[in-house]
């Protein structure tokens, strides 16, 4: 690799709920039957060589990997902190700790382990572009900001806040907008938080949204505006497009050497059971992805896209997160070289440390 295409910075996104279509991506039924360039047509395996061509003309070429996150358990939960534990630890968390239980929410295990090797701390400068949720609803169980946040009890938030025009409901027959406040206020139990908090990373607010310096777990704030907090002193934020969104997180990867987010809103979409709402989805990733990889220059800028778990793929047959494999992308310098890394989700950690360390050395040459 020449001096010139050196990457130089790193964008690594997470998608909820994505997975691998174990019926093959191509099938008439499947989610991403109408990718324009994630899931190429008529190809599939381990490792697929895939290409985005930019508005501008110029081809970005990547890699698709098959990666397992399950490390071939049956038996217990598949759970987003497994996988992000694995990611920002660089340890098999699988491995350590075995299929969860419950949602995995402040699990002392892994937390030692982000607290020993923690991918934030790798970089000069990290940035978590997610937003934290501005209040914290104890009957929705953990947070690693339940003492920085406004509590709202189950009872105020059922005469005080409304979703889609109507008061939540968190109990009962009528609940209503429960998944969805969940959904929206889980940034604040992902491990990824303990982590960016341990490394000294800025955790930026609803307002930094406002001022295009951060996003939310939507991408959009669709769900987000769905919900009526103005009783709580909080307002509405701007729509924004995916390709807004880009820009945002483009921008980001310019001030920070090293630029994560996560997109949520797909493990929502997943629990609808419909098909439908879940190609849109997905063509909402596709457009974000393909949108920020125009506004990238891959030859300096390592970009990785992953998942937790999967779900999306197979969501009108089943109700839970299924134990399949979840597509990584890998665009940059060298990306085929990386596909065995990549085949499991500690592998982003070593390829991520990696370049975190070439960074150093050619800082230091300097």
């Amino acid at each position: 690799m020449n001096e010139l295409s050196r990457p130089r910075k790193a964008v690594l996104i997470a998608l909820d709920s994505v997975g691998i279509d174990p019926f093959g991506h191509d099938r008439p039924d499947s989610v991403y039957r109408d990718s324009e360039f994630l899931f190429p047509k008529g190809r599939s395996g381990p490792v697929i060589r895939v290409e985005h061509r930019c508005a501008s003309g110029p081809v970005q070429r990547g890699i698709l990997v098959e990666t397992d996150v399950t490390g071939g358990r049956e038996h217990g939960g598949m759970e987003c902190a497994l996988t992000y534990t694995s990611i920002f630890s660089g340890f098999d968390a699988m491995e350590r700790h075995g299929l969860m239980q419950g949602l995995g929410l402040n699990d002392k295990l892994l937390e030692s382990l982000v607290a020993e090797r923690n991918l934030f701390a790798r970089f000069p400068s990290a940035c978590l572009a997610n937003a934290v949720f501005p209040l914290h609803f104890p009957s929705l169980r953990g947070s690693y900001l339940q003492n920085e946040l406004p509590h709202v009890s189950r009872e105020e938030a059922e005469a005080r806040i409304t979703y889609q025009g109507r008061p939540v409901r968190l109990m009962g027959k009528d609940k209503w907008g429960l998944a969805e406040l969940f959904t929206a206020a889980e940034i604040n139990q992902n491990i990824f938080v303990y982590a960016a908090r341990r490394s000294g990373v800025r955790l930026r607010t609803w307002d930094d949204v406002r001022n295009g310096q951060a996003l939310t777990g939507s991408l959009t704030n669709e769900l987000e505006n769905d919900f009526n907090f103005r009783s709580f002193g909080v307002e509405p934020l701007p729509p924004f497009t995916p390709e807004q969104a880009a820009d945002i997180l483009a921008g980001l990867s310019e001030e920070h050497a090293f630029v994560f987010y996560k997109y949520q809103l797909a493990d929502l979409i997943c629990h609808t059971g419909r098909t439908d709402l879940a190609r849109q989805t997905f063509q909402t990733i596709e457009r974000f992805i393909g949108a920020l990889l125009d506004r990238l220059d891959t030859r300096e800028t390592v970009l990785i896209v992953t998942s937790d778990h999967g779900h999306l793929e197979q969501v009108g047959f089943t109700a839970g997160h299924p134990k399949s494999q979840v597509p990584t992308w890998c665009f940059g310098p060298d990306a085929a070289d990386k596909a065995q890394l990549l085949s499991r989700p500690q592998g982003v950690f070593t390829v991520l440390d990696e370049l975190a360390k070439e960074m150093q050395s050619v800082g230091a040459a300097v």
